[in-house]
């Protein structure tokens, strides 16, 4: 297993360059946007934001930047993990009581699971 990206919040495009460009020196390798329909399946959050791909070769920040009133009460913040195989690591999770979230995208699955906290994790299957 390995981390593959960290899904942070940020309020502006600018508070974010500013850190993840000016401070870590990252760079900026993809600017997309989060729908209001699949954030609200996603993250139960019915809310259009900015998505920022900040990174470097080992370390990939994904920035939602969804305002100043969203840091106060709702998350977009998740960890992603990449797995051997996903099915097998899916079953053991519902085995265990965990939620399992999938979400059809276009031509893929996005998948999540739910620790016993609430704390959220997006899991990919490692490239072969």
């Amino acid at each position: 297993m390995r981390l593959h990206h960290v899904a942070i919040v940020c309020t502006s495009k600018e508070n974010a360059d500013r850190f993840y460009i000016g401070i870590l020196g990252l760079k900026q390798t993809k600017i997309s946007k989060l729908d209001k329909d699949l954030s609200k399946q996603l993250f139960n959050i019915a809310k259009e934001c900015q998505i920022i791909l900040y990174s470097n070769e080992n370390f990939t920040v994904e920035a939602f930047v969804a305002g100043p009133s969203t840091l106060e009460t709702t998350s977009f913040t998740h960890l992603c993990l990449e797995v051997e195989d996903r099915d097998v690591f899916l079953r053991s999770c519902q085995a265990a009581g965990l939620e399992v979230n999938q979400v059809s995208k276009g031509d893929s699955l996005v998948t999540f699971v739910q620790d016993y906290d609430g704390n959220l994790f997006e899991i990919k299957e490692l490239p072969k």
